[in-house]
């Protein structure tokens, strides 16, 4: 359990760094929680816990200064409890948000305490000490593994038995109320999803991918590709408008009018 408590903690601070420089996409629940089974060795489980945890987090994202739950954190420890204890994808979407919001809390301290190698990373600068200005960089890094280790680590390593024992004294009736409750949450997060784009005109093509799941018994695959064909007959349409004269307008003749304007 130790090995697997430092290998998950490294994990989640490796991908929190990775949400903040560059975000190629591996923070997200859905890669964060298959790594995290990759770990604890059922790959399978990861993958569908980490594809529940996607929807609930979907619309999550960070906006100039704003810090949001830290989907990353919640993902990996919601993950581990559930391959670790057995329960399973109820345990993990109810487990999911407040980790992710006690992780935030502490990012917003960590980011804070950060400043402190700021101001002294500007001292160096000022001096010409590219050495010590690099260091001061890595402290900043250092402070953030620091932040993640704290809340991922002693809840894998002291957590899971803990937990075992928490739900064997829950009765039968607040689990049913906790795993209906966590299947509501994908709904929540679709709602964040569409709060967040507030654009009308899109929303018929959410019902319809609702529809086809729902009443036409198609799967997510199927639902994927009748969006994809979809999106490229809209995309075709739109580069075949035609003007007045009944000319197709090409990319480069849109190029050309929008240079025009600008003039």
């Amino acid at each position: 359990m130790l090995v697997q408590a430092l290998l998950v903690s490294v994990l989640a601070s490796l991908l929190s760094i990775e949400y903040m420089n560059g975000h190629f996409g591996f923070a997200r629940p859905l890669i964060a929680g298959a790594l995290t089974g990759l770990i604890l060795g059922d790959l399978t489980q990861g993958i569908i816990v980490g594809a529940s945890l996607q929807l609930i987090f979907m619309g999550i994202g960070s906006v100039g200064a704003a810090i949001p739950p830290d989907q990353t954190i919640g993902s990996v420890v919601a993950t581990a409890f559930a391959i670790l204890s057995g329960e399973g994808t109820e345990i993990a979407l109810t487990l999911a948000v407040p980790v992710a919001v006690g992780a935030q809390a502490l990012d917003i301290f960590g980011r804070t305490f950060t400043t402190v190698f700021m101001h002294m990373a500007d001292r160096f600068a000022s001096k010409g000490e590219y050495g010590k200005l690099e260091a001061a960089h890595y402290a900043g890094i250092f402070v953030h593994f620091v932040r993640v280790s704290i809340l991922v680590f002693p809840a894998i390593y002291f957590g899971v038995d803990a937990v075992e024992a928490f739900i064997g004294v829950i009765p039968e009736a607040v689990q049913r109320g906790l795993e209906v409750s966590g299947g509501l949450l994908p709904a929540v997060g679709f709602g964040m999803l569409m709060t967040m784009l507030n654009i009308p005109y899109l929303f018929p093509f959410f019902f319809i991918g609702f529809a086809l799941a729902t009443f036409g018994g198609f799967s997510t695959v199927g639902v994927t590709m009748v969006a994809v064909c979809v999106a490229l007959v809209i995309d075709h349409y739109k580069k075949g408008k035609t003007n007045d004269g009944g000319e197709k307008k090409t990319a480069s003749d849109l190029d050309e009018l929008d240079a025009l304007m600008e003039e």
